[in-house]
């Protein structure tokens, strides 16, 4: 029952900073006109800019049905299909996120340490979400399970990154250009730390159980 609780609580926080982030960040950039982009961006990229939060935002939207076990039994298809839609826009969003990070940060505005976050972070995207595909062709599933904890883990990193940032400039008057540069790596980094922290919890648990058991057998 606790679990469960828990569970469930993790899963409302997610869904409440995804909404926040939808409604707060992301919605007026479907409005295709530079008035409603950040100044910089209009022309040039604003299509990788749009391109990028119409996949962010499916592959945010889609990943918690990747881990409803209900969806993956009953299911099995359509788990394969929303996961394959996943892995896609995973992969173009990212794509994007290098030609904004890297062509406009680091190399247009030479904001280095800003850039070389956003671009670690879409790299940190495809390896975890890679990982998470090749597991699942090899048909190596606890892997699998594990690879898409840590690929949606990044995932929910851009909207942590906005609330987070947004608390700290209008909470906490931080200067914005610090605060966006910590944001950068820290909005992925560390808690993709914890989650591998949980995982690994979990494994020495179950190995804790297991050689118990094995002691009391051999009793």
């Amino acid at each position: 029952m606790t679990t469960r609780i828990i569970n469930y609580l993790g899963w409302a926080i997610v869904l409440s900073v995804s909404v926040y982030f939808i409604v707060n960040n992301a919605l007026h950039y479907f409005i295709y006109d530079s008035s409603h982009y950040p100044y910089g961006f209009w022309p040039v990229h604003a299509p990788w800019l749009l391109v990028h939060i119409v996949c962010g935002i499916t592959a945010l939207l889609l990943g918690p049905f990747q881990f409803m076990p209900a969806i993956r039994k009953n299911y099995p298809k359509t788990h394969r299909t929303m996961g394959k839609v996943y892995l896609m826009c995973v992969l173009v969003a990212a794509l994007a996120s290098f030609d904004l990070s890297i062509r406009k940060i680091i190399i247009g505005e030479k904001a280095i340490a800003y850039g070389g976050g956003l671009a670690m972070l879409g790299f940190v995207w495809l390896l975890t979400s890679g990982m998470a595909y090749w597991s699942a062709i090899s048909r190596n599933f606890v892997q699998h399970r594990e690879w898409m904890v840590r690929s949606f883990v990044v995932t929910c990193a851009f909207a942590s990154f906005r609330l987070i940032d947004n608390i700290l400039v209008y909470q906490f008057k931080v200067d914005r250009n610090e605060s966006g540069t910590l944001m950068a790596w820290s909005s992925w980094a560390v808690p993709l730390i914890i989650a591998e922290v949980f995982l690994q919890a979990a494994k020495i648990r179950k190995g804790n159980a297991a050689l118990s058991n094995k002691k009391s057998q051999l009793s």
